[in-house]
């Protein structure tokens, strides 16, 4: 997502490169727009060799693929989140959780940027359901996952957990 005005006073935001990096500036007051990521906490459920995918029943991408999770909102941790997050998507608690890793990305097709935090974790109490914005779920083979996943920071976290196991 490209920013094109001022937050600050409104003025037009111009290119710039700083710290190695283009970054957004204003014409006016000179504030700088730096495209902070928004946190996502998602979780890899993985049951021996296989991983649990939600299918998104709506936009952006409806019909496509993702691990479970969602946005971080304010004041909670990405621990918290993700708890909240499996709750309503799933009907279910978080077992025990690991980190994997995180994962930049875009969401939405403005390409709001997004940074992942993926969790390996095992299911908890309640059971696995498709609820709030999710379609479907469904266990994959971690060695054949569907094709129809649109993020790529999935895509790279199901590739560092058959690294993980194939170790």
């Amino acid at each position: 997502m490209i920013r094109r005005f001022c937050l600050r006073c409104g003025a037009g935001l111009r290119a710039r490169r700083e710290a190695g990096r283009t970054r957004r500036v204003c014409r006016r007051c000179g504030w700088t727009y730096y495209g902070n990521p928004a946190p996502a906490a998602v979780a890899a459920l993985v049951r021996g060799d296989r991983v649990l995918l939600a299918r998104r029943a709506g936009p952006p991408w409806a019909g496509t693929w993702d691990l479970p999770g969602g946005f971080v909102e304010q004041g909670e941790s990405a621990e918290q989140a993700l708890c909240r997050e499996l709750r309503e998507e799933l009907g279910i608690r978080v077992g025990r959780a690991r980190y994997l890793g995180s994962y930049p990305d875009e969401y939405g097709p403005g390409g709001q940027p997004v940074l992942t935090l993926v969790y390996r974790a095992a299911p908890g109490r309640g059971r696995i359901g498709a609820r709030d914005d999710v379609a479907e779920v469904r266990w994959f083979a971690l060695d054949a996952p569907p094709r129809e996943i649109r993020f790529p920071s999935v895509r790279a976290a199901l590739r560092d957990l058959r690294r993980l196991r194939d170790r």
